[in-house]
C-alpha cells in the first residue's frame, strides 16, 4: 500500500531542500574551513577531501539506551524506539526513524574511542561525532580527527558529564548501522554521537534529513509504524542514495567521501 511511489515525496522535498541552498543553516566549527567546507586533517595541518567512499556507521555490537532503561544492540531497533539522547546539555529521549545504512555480515575498518570514564565508541573514519572544544561549546568533527585528550559527552551514573578520550584504536570489526533519530543524535554506549557521515556539517545534515521526518510523522499518524521497512532493508538506503548522488552534483562542497 506504501511502496516506493509514497517514498517519491521524500525526494521531491528532498529536491527542493537541495536547491533551497541560501536557507541551509551554516554552522561550522573551528576546524572547518568556513569557504570551503573542506576536511581539516589535524594530523598534517592541511585541508583534503577524501576521494573515495566510506561506511557511514557505528559497528554492530553497539549498544542503545531506551528512555524505560533498557539496553538494545544496534541492530535490534525498530521504528519508533524511544531512546536516549543529549539536547542542549539535557537529557531527552527521541524516536528511531529508520536505518540509513545497514550490512549486517560485511566488515568496516572503525576507529574505537575509549573516554576515561570507561565508555567506549566504534565509529567509521567520516563519521560525526561532537567534542567540546575550548571555548565549552559543541564541535562535530570526523571519528578520524579526534585526538587523545577530545572530550567527548558520556552519559555517566546517569549524568551528563564531559570526558577525554584516552585511547584510540583502529580495526575491523563486523556488522554495520546507521540509524537515523528525530533529533539526528543518539548515544551509543552512552556516548553522543551524530547520526550522520560523509558530510562536513551535522546541522546541514540535519536540516536535509528534514523531508525523512514529515514522512515518519506522517506514517505514524495514519498508523504506519515502519514507513521505511527497515527489517527487510540491508545496504544503503535507496532515497539517500540518491540524495547523496544530487548532492555529488549540487553540495560536493559539504560531502566528504
Amino acid at each position: 500500500m506504501y511502496s516506493k511511489t509514497n517514498i517519491f515525496y521524500i525526494i521531491l522535498i528532498g529536491v527542493i531542500i537541495l536547491f533551497n541552498i541560501d536557507s541551509a543553516p551554516s554552522y561550522y566549527g573551528s576546524y572547518h574551513d568556513d569557504h570551503h567546507h573542506q576536511h581539516y586533517d589535524r594530523d598534517h595541518g592541511a585541508y583534503s577531501y577524501s576521494p573515495h567512499g566510506t561506511a557511514q556507521c557505528f559497528s554492530g555490537d553497539s549498544l542503545i539506551k531506551l528512555s524505560n532503561g533498557v539496553y538494545k544492540e544496534i541492530g535490534n531497533l525498530q521504528s519508533g524506539d524511544e531512546i536516549i539522547t543529549i539536547d542542549q546539555s539535557k537529557i531527552i529521549s527521541t524516536e528511531m526513524i529508520m536505518m540509513l545504512d545497514k550490512e549486517i555480515s560485511k566488515e568496516a575498518l572503525f576507529y574505537t574511542l575509549r573516554t576515561d570514564s570507561g565508555n567506549e565508541i566504534s565509529l567509521t573514519e567520516y563519521h560525526l561525532i561532537p567534542i567540546i572544544n575550548p571555548n565549552g561549546n559543541e564541535n562535530y568533527l570526523f571519528a578520524k580527527q579526534i585526538k587523545i585528550g577530545d572530550y567527548l559527552l558520556v552519559l555517566f551514573n546517569e549524568k551528563l558529564n564531559y570526558s577525554p578520550v584516552i585511547n584510540i584504536t583502529i580495526e575491523m570489526k563486523k556488522g554495520y548501522y546507521a540509524p537515523l533519530t528525530m533529533k539526528g543524535t543518539l548515544l551509543i554506549n552512552n556516548v553522543l554521537a551524530s547520526c550522520f557521515a560523509n558530510i562536513n556539517n551535522h546541522h546541514l545534515a540535519q536540516y536535509y534529513m528534514a523531508p525523512f521526518r514529515y514522512y515518519y510523522q506522517f506514517g505514524r499518524f495514519i498508523s504506519l509504524y515502519d514507513p521505511f521497512n527497515i527489517n527487510k532493508t540491508e545496504g544503503l538506503y535507496w532515497t539517500v542514495n540518491i540524495m547523496l548522488y544530487l548532492a555529488r552534483y549540487f553540495r560536493l562542497d559539504a560531502l566528504c567521501l
